[in-house]
């Protein structure tokens, strides 16, 4: 061999060895990738393609099940402008260098626009999404939609929950909806004494009954035996955007600044203490969802310019009344933004 060969030889950059990782056995790699949290899945994808189907695959499902690795995300229907659609985020911490919380809305791109008055629930992993005839399901783990059998009827100024595996959507006609999520096959059930035109403004499950309210009442509807019964106690407060929380309904009262909870046992309301000057004034509107278990919820709150966020934890003290933490609160969206639904999904 030449001098000259033998000198282009010892120029050339050495390769770097394999990474270590990049050898484990695939059922090695998905339990590693099972433990880490979902927050980071993201990143993760973006490493390697044999990352990216990974994290996409049915097998790191499953592995997460077995390990109990189940996480609570908050998705947020969020409208610019009060234009006709919404626009779906999630609730991040994205965490600061610093190692501090960073809480953040955050836009997903994948999904699209969806009607800005439409009906939304959720079920495990699932998002149901309702206007008119027409229903998608969002599936949050691979943030995708794809449409479901239309309704049978159209539904306007809906309310919807999910009771026992079926989707109730109830509207201004005296037909309700139901969707049964495991034939996938809607029933339409009618009521002769509710009164046509009925605009429900706001529902909550609650102990296996639907609680919704109109702007002239407030209602329990319990599936069970098809019964409807008026709740004036209820209705004596206008609680909207509401969220149960260990056994209690509450809901952020915009006008007298404080949180509202419902005891439907002794069917009495009352403020949750130890909230004052904890969180931000000037609140146009506020939602609230349960949050975990521990007596955790989060409330999002609608400012001029800005939407803020608090992690809230409740408890019960001697004497029956209710006390409140804030666990943080801070900006997670700023701009000319509404919120106009928050969702709760169980993600493995």
């Amino acid at each position: 061999m030449s001098s000259e060969l033998k000198a282009q030889k010892k120029q050339l950059p050495e390769q770097p060895p394999p990474s270590p990782i990049s050898s484990l056995p695939e059922e090695i790699f998905i339990d590693i990738i099972a433990r880490v949290p979902r927050i980071h899945h993201q990143t993760l994808s973006q490493v390697s393609r044999r990352l990216r189907s990974l994290i996409s695959s049915p097998e790191l499902y499953a592995r997460r099940s077995i390990l109990k690795r189940a996480e609570q995300c908050i998705y947020v229907a969020v409208s610019k402008d009060n234009t006709s659609y919404i626009h779906w985020f999630t609730l991040c911490n994205m965490k600061r260098v610093s190692g501090t919380d960073d809480h953040r809305l955050v836009h997903i791109s994948s999904l699209p626009p969806m009607p800005l008055h439409g009906s939304y629930v959720s079920f495990g992993s699932n998002i149901f999404a309702m206007s008119g005839f027409h229903v998608s399901l969002i599936d949050c783990r691979s943030h995708t939609a794809q449409p479901l059998a239309d309704m049978p009827n159209a539904v306007a100024g809906a309310v919807a929950q999910v009771i026992n595996g079926k989707v109730y959507v109830i509207g201004g006609a005296r037909d309700m909806m139901v969707f049964d999520i495991k034939t996938k096959v809607w029933e339409v059930k009618t009521r002769q004494d509710w009164e046509k035109g009925k605009k429900w403004l706001t529902s909550v499950a609650f102990g296996g009954k639907i609680f919704m309210r109109t702007c002239y009442d407030s209602f329990v509807y319990d599936p069970r035996g098809d019964s409807l019964e008026r709740d004036e106690v209820l209705h004596s407060r206008e609680w909207f955007s509401s969220c149960v929380v260990e056994d209690v309904l509450y809901y952020y009262d915009a006008c007298g600044k404080c949180l509202r909870g419902y005891d439907p046992k002794v069917r009495s309301w009352g403020v949750v203490r130890g909230l004052e000057r904890l969180l931000p004034e000037g609140c146009l509107r506020a939602k609230t969802v349960s949050y975990g278990c521990g007596g955790r919820m989060v409330l999002f709150l609608q400012r001029e310019e800005s939407i803020w966020c608090a992690e809230i934890v409740v408890e019960r003290r001697q004497g029956g009344e209710i006390w409140g933490d804030v666990v943080w609160c801070e900006v997670v969206l700023g701009g000319n933004f509404h919120i106009m639904d928050c969702v709760p999904a169980v993600l493995l």
